[in-house]
């Protein structure tokens, strides 16, 4: 194969690939895009949504948590700029609260937390594409 070829070849197959690499990273820079890499929920990328239709929250820690090993490192009324936590929701309660779980028995969630205050979540989404389906997720067998 020529050079030219190649080059051609190259732009062709590498042109989309870069548009979508680039528009994933637009979208996650404008905060419509999170990506998750924790096996607490399924791997892959969430679209901001409605709180109406949404499946998942990002959320901030309360006060009530200060004291606890992981307070410091994640989003908290004394660092709000640390890490947010992403759960599934698994009940809307008639006070505005959410119940949230994780996939895995050590999950940061609703059985350690309590109750997530709407005053403390962050974001709504839905899974876009998910690379890995989370333990919960898959079939016996």
């Amino acid at each position: 194969m020529t050079l030219r070829k190649e080059i051609i070849r190259s732009l062709v197959f590498g042109a989309p690939v870069m548009a979508v690499l680039l528009l994933v990273w637009a979208a996650s820079a404008a905060g419509l895009l999170i990506g998750n890499a924790t096996s607490s929920v399924p791997r892959g990328l969430y679209i901001r949504s409605g709180p109406e239709v949404a499946s998942h929250v990002t959320f901030c820690l309360d006060p009530r948590h200060r004291g606890a090993p992981w307070y410091s490192r994640l989003c908290s009324p004394d660092a709000p700029d640390g890490v947010r936590i992403l759960k599934r929701i698994a009940e809307r309660r008639p006070d505005g609260s959410l119940i949230v779980e994780g996939d895995t028995p050590g999950a940061l969630d609703s059985r350690v937390l309590g109750a997530v205050r709407r005053e403390n979540v962050r974001g709504w989404w839905k899974p876009l594409l998910l690379i890995d389906p989370s333990p919960a997720s898959k079939a016996p067998g």
